[in-house]
């Protein structure tokens, strides 16, 4: 059987973030709408090279680099001189931070019994 992705679109994020810290969903969606143009805006003035620390653990990067430098195949259908290249990275911290709470959430079997990591 294939793998079943979970995906939280940004009104559960925000609901999460609400029940979280008590802030109004409206508050949250403002911030997150702020956010999102904040990083529009950086990854598109004259720098050609930039890179933001979201939060602790979460680096994102944007390079305008000449087509003719890029390693992608439609750089020959592009009208533009420059490509844009996005990326995220996450630390080694945040990562090992998630697989450990990852690990202490239950495991349950098919028939959706539960046990607890320690248990097992």
């Amino acid at each position: 059987m294939p793998e079943t992705k979970r995906y939280y679109n940004q009104k559960e994020i925000i609901d999460i973030i609400s029940q979280d810290t008590g802030c109004s969903i409206r508050d949250i969606t403002n911030v997150l709408n702020s956010l999102c143009s904040v990083v529009k805006d950086k990854f598109s003035d004259e720098d050609r090279f930039v890179e933001m620390k979201l939060f602790p653990g979460l680096k994102i990067t944007s390079r305008y680099v000449p087509a003719e430098q890029s390693n992608s195949n439609l750089s020959a259908y592009l009208k533009s001189s420059d490509m844009l290249l996005l990326s995220a990275e996450f630390s080694r911290r945040f990562k090992d931070s998630v697989r450990s709470l990852h690990k202490e959430f239950s495991i349950c079997d098919s028939g959706n019994h539960c046990l607890n990591n320690s248990n097992v």
